[in-house]
């Protein structure tokens, strides 16, 4: 069965937001039917032969926050008739009409007025103080009466307005999390959006690259941001006996060790040092090491915990984790007697300029006006260059179906970018984009890309910061092997190496060569993540220094 295509509404349909929750729908009926149970289908399929205005409010209820709702706060021009929407609503047991709610629920939909109106209906015999807080007077309440749930009549028949509850919150986080992939996004940013605004890449979306294969997968994603949401109101010793087993599936294996790794340092927070050090340790996300060590330094034998360090150090590559990983040996290392290595020297070349203070632009811009000539012309790049030359480069790796990267057609790139096996299962495709490097077909490649796909969204590419001219000039200048330096760095890390990049470039096509200059302010110095930039490129004779600015008095 073909999957439907997805068509923006027009923001000028006062349904425009029903008609692209309405497409939501259908795509997941068609695409992900067998991760539903019947009856799920069946409540979807019955919300879409509903009269217009009655789903309109339903998908108006569902992209606010929360189920319980007061009526008298419901109102929407295009529909007319609340009590009928709300009643058809009611039929399709889609909402409830008098659900039953507790004291605590009640007093957070009331105004402060009205929990003193209800403090003195509830408890005649206590006076209430014309200032009391609305958190006195709930605790007054709770303080008086049992917590237990009753319709809102029983509880207050003199109340000026109604309750209702949206029954059908779990099917719709579950509709939401495998169109998504995730509960971190919500459906405001989408159906409240005229999707035409912006252009995605057309990924093929096969069943074999389906995110889910099976509805207990989905049932596992759903247990851990659960799990995730009440990690700030539980104790972590009780949460932990909730966390699923180990599941089949590498990228929800990913979140499930990260999720260890959030349960640690919520641990660490609470002061239970020994179920955190249990938990990083048990974790296979790539930060958990790291804090686990810094555990270990705590209380540990110095000398136990600089082996770790260097076993530590022997199987992780990316060059930030092994930075903290190598200051925790050298402390360690230090504090057991051991020999400790003095780091090695940068070699960072810095110049110092002093300049005159301009009225308006940035310090940037006044270092590019400063070493601006006749053939010499500068750019305020940053990281947009190379990210934006990466992603037109390895484009086809980026949006290639691989399962658990891409979930809906509504994706600037892969869910999975900065996972541990991106890499591995675009081998093949980024191979492919090295060999163009190799054989001088990169330029052509990638300049024939950059018209095809100019305005594509693609998280690797800011359009407005990589204007063609910069492309073509930096193509004709910066040589293929300083590029395939650049390229492989930024693979060791696409998380953290995306960033850190050299402010300016300077480009001289007449002599055909360049210069990547980071600039430091007043006041200003490197960080950590500049710092390995700049390092890996003067390790492979890329041409790149530091400018120190100071302004003339």
């Amino acid at each position: 069965m073909t999957t439907p295509h997805i068509t923006p509404s027009s923001l000028e349909d006062p349904f425009y937001y029903l008609r692209n929750m309405q497409q939501v729908i259908r795509f997941c009926l068609t695409r992900y039917s067998d991760l539903l149970q019947s009856d799920e289908r069946g409540l979807l399929a019955n919300m879409l032969n509903l009269h217009e205005p009655a789903q309109g409010l339903l998908v108006r209820l569902i992209m606010r926050k929360g189920c319980l709702f007061r009526t008298d706060k419901l109102s929407y021009n295009e529909i007319p008739d609340l009590n009928e929407a709300l009643a058809e609503l009611a039929d399709a047991e889609l909402i409830e009409l008098t659900p039953p709610v507790t004291l605590t629920e009640l007093c957070a939909l009331a105004r402060r007025e009205e929990c003193a109106q209800l403090a003195q209906y509830l408890l005649p015999e206590h006076s209430v103080p014309a200032s009391a807080r609305k958190r006195d007077l709930e605790t007054m309440l709770l303080d008086k009466l049992s917590p237990g749930a009753q319709p809102l009549m029983q509880w207050w028949p003199e109340a000026s307005f109604d309750i209702i509850k949206l029954a059908c919150t779990d099917l719709f986080d579950r509709l939401r999390l495998i169109f998504f992939g995730n509960l971190h996004q919500d459906w405001t940013e989408f159906v409240l959006t005229e999707l035409g605004l912006q252009q995605f890449e057309p990924v093929p979306l096969s069943e074999h690259s389906r995110p889910f294969h099976a509805r207990a997968e989905v049932d596992v994603m759903l247990a851990l941001y659960r799990l995730q949401e009440r990690l700030t109101t539980e104790p972590v010793s009780e949460l932990c006996h909730h966390l699923p087993g180990p599941v089949d599936c590498e990228w929800i294996e990913y979140r499930r060790h990260k999720l260890l790794f959030q349960l640690g340092r919520e641990a660490e927070r609470e002061g239970n040092t020994t179920l955190a050090l249990a938990l990083h340790e048990r974790s296979q996300y790539r930060e958990a090491p790291i804090r686990a060590l810094r555990l270990r330094e705590k209380s540990d034998n110095p000398a136990r915990v600089a082996v770790l360090a260097q076993q530590a150090l022997a199987q992780i590559t990316q060059p930030e984790a092994r930075l903290g990983l190598y200051r925790i040996w050298q402390r360690s290392a230090k504090k057991a007697g051991l020999t400790v290595p003095a780091s090695p020297a940068t070699g960072v070349p810095v110049s110092q300029l002093l300049l005159a203070r301009p009225e308006q632009d940035g310090v940037e811009a006044a270092v590019a006006a400063h070493f601006a000539g006749k053939h010499t012309r500068l750019f305020h790049v940053e990281n947009r260059l190379f990210n934006g030359l990466f992603a037109l480069l390895f484009w086809p790796a980026l949006f290639a179906p691989v399962r658990g990267a891409f979930f809906n057609p509504f994706q600037a790139g892969p869910a999975d970018l900065y996972r541990p096996g991106f890499i591995t299962a675009r081998k093949s495709m980024i191979n492919a984009g090295f060999a163009a490097l190799a054989n001088d077909e990169y330029q052509t490649q990638i300049i024939e890309r950059y018209q095809q796909k100019q305005g594509i969204s693609c998280s690797f590419v800011h359009w407005p910061g990589l204007p063609l001219e910069l492309v073509e000039l930096a193509l004709a200048v910066i040589p293929a092997a300083h590029l395939e330096i650049v390229f492989r760095h930024l693979l060791l890390d696409l998380r953290h190496h995306r960033r850190g990049m050299p402010d300016l470039i300077e480009l001289n096509a007449q002599a055909g060569r360049y210069r990547l200059i980071e600039v430091k302010g007043p006041g200003d110095r490197l960080q950590d993540h500049q710092r390995l930039w700049i390092t890996a490129m003067r390790d492979h004779g890329l041409p790149v220094s530091v400018c120190k600015v100071s302004w003339q008095a």
